[in-house]
């Protein structure tokens, strides 16, 4: 059996067609979004996903506080993994950023026109606070029963 040249574009155009597929655009996904003091300003935290790198990073920007996310990646703040993260206007000049990750590992600015950014870095967090005496008896327990030893889980 003999192939003509229009058989054999017509199997290479079948098999390109086959293979091809519409590639997704990386999108931003917003956490958080924090108003400045003074209404001027707002911190975003946002994830960017990236189906084509099957990629997902963490992003913080400062944007016009009625200004709408743009695409791409944030101005102040890139992780390149999902992690957990929080801002908090500390005044109308200055934003704290904290985060169980190592800030130094980021991409990061110090400044931002006139806002300072301040990074943080969670370390230890109380998961269960402490009940207080008043509830318990005096023992910081309910009903004085169990108590909390250095591991901080409960003791009988």
């Amino acid at each position: 059996m003999r192939f003509s040249s229009w058989h054999i574009s017509l199997l290479s155009f079948s098999l390109l067609l086959g293979c091809s597929r519409e590639l997704q655009p990386c999108r931003n996904v917003t956490t958080s979004e924090e108003i400045s003091p003074n209404g001027q300003l707002k911190a975003v935290t946002f994830r960017r996903l990236c189906p084509e790198e099957q990629s997902v990073t963490t992003h913080v920007s400062i944007i016009r506080a009625k200004e709408k996310l743009p695409d791409g990646n944030g101005n102040v703040f890139g992780y390149d993994n999902e992690i957990a993260i929080r801002v908090s206007w500390l005044s109308d000049s200055r934003l704290g950023v904290y985060t169980y990750a190592d800030p130094a590992k980021a991409t990061k600015i110090e400044r931002a026109g006139d806002v300072s950014i301040e990074y943080s870095r969670i370390i230890e967090t109380a998961l269960v606070p402490p009940i207080p005496d008043s509830v318990s008896g005096g023992s910081g327990t309910p009903g004085g029963s169990a108590s909390l030893g250095n591991n901080r889980t409960p003791q009988r």
